[in-house]
């Protein structure tokens, strides 16, 4: 079947508008986590990890370097690697970090389909990688 609109000469940049949102989300999560640390590590409760402020450290670490490698198109692979994890943890652990800056399992959710979707295609046009 055609297409509706034949704009297929602009699917290079497919990869790099995915790769794009998704790092500046994972970017902007991170930064608000930051901010409230302590907060959310008052409320963190890890039984088989009793360290509240380094889980949370963790935490804002894993959604800045992914967040950074995956904006910039720099190791996209391993930053989406990075957030498969992440998107895995959270999913089975989300009731952990009972704080309202925490996203919902669903955006995890899509994080993890985004972060496979660029694990699987690498990181389009305008990165760092170079194309294989």
């Amino acid at each position: 079947m055609l297409n509706l609109f034949a704009i297929q000469w602009l699917a290079l940049f497919a990869y790099a508008i995915l790769r794009v949102t998704v790092g500046a989300v994972l970017i902007i999560l991170g930064i608000r986590h930051l901010r409230l640390r302590q907060e959310i590590a008052l409320v963190t409760n890890a039984p088989l990890f009793p360290f509240p402020k380094i889980a949370v450290a963790l935490l804002i670490l894993a959604e800045l370097v992914a967040g950074a490698l995956i904006t910039l198109g720099a190791y996209t692979q391993l930053g989406a690697l990075i957030l498969i994890s992440l998107a895995v943890k959270m999913l089975l652990w989300r009731d952990r970090f009972a704080h309202p800056s925490i996203p919902s399992r669903l955006m995890y959710l899509l994080l993890l389909g985004c972060g496979l979707s660029l694990f699987i295609t690498g990181a389009g046009v305008l990165a760092i990688d170079l194309p294989i």
